[in-house]
């Protein structure tokens, strides 16, 4: 099961951008309507937020067609297609919903503090979310221990 790793606090954006948005994008196949962070595989593999308005990108921020993008590391722009089919386990481009409801929004936030890195590990019919730290035994986000 291939696994795709992005940053967690970027994709915390995309996802606090489509719970907040005013209006969200129609489902793209049958996740329910509401917030959703979508897969994307084209030029390169990144996530969006399905909020509306769309979350426009600053200048030399991440970007796919002028949008706010997440890029999974090691498949940004111009990424080959053979690597983003074998890493997507599909052939050609895609777009993905993955639901965002309150509960992960809430857990996303909660482990923001702790952890660095958003995964999905992508089956033939299902994504498994998770995340975790780029360093494993990094104390990120807990008190420096103190010595004496």
């Amino acid at each position: 099961m291939p696994e795709l790793i992005f940053p967690l606090d970027e994709v915390l954006l995309l996802a606090e951008h489509a719970a907040a948005a005013p209006a969200n994008a129609d489902p793209v196949a049958d996740e329910p309507p509401g917030p959703a962070l979508l897969l994307a595989a084209a030029d390169g593999i990144y996530l969006l937020s399905n909020g509306l308005p769309q979350l426009d990108a600053a200048p030399g921020q991440p970007h796919a067609y002028g949008i706010r993008a997440v890029y999974a590391d090691g498949y940004g722009p111009g990424t080959p297609t053979a690597a983003r089919d074998a890493a997507t386990g599909t052939t050609g481009e895609t777009l993905t919903g993955i639901p965002v409801p309150a509960p992960v929004l809430r857990r996303l936030r909660a482990t923001a503090a702790d952890y660095d890195l958003f995964t999905i590990m992508l089956g033939a019919t299902h994504a498994l979310l998770g995340v975790a730290r780029r360093h494993p035994g990094s104390n990120r986000g807990r008190p420096a221990p103190t010595s004496g």
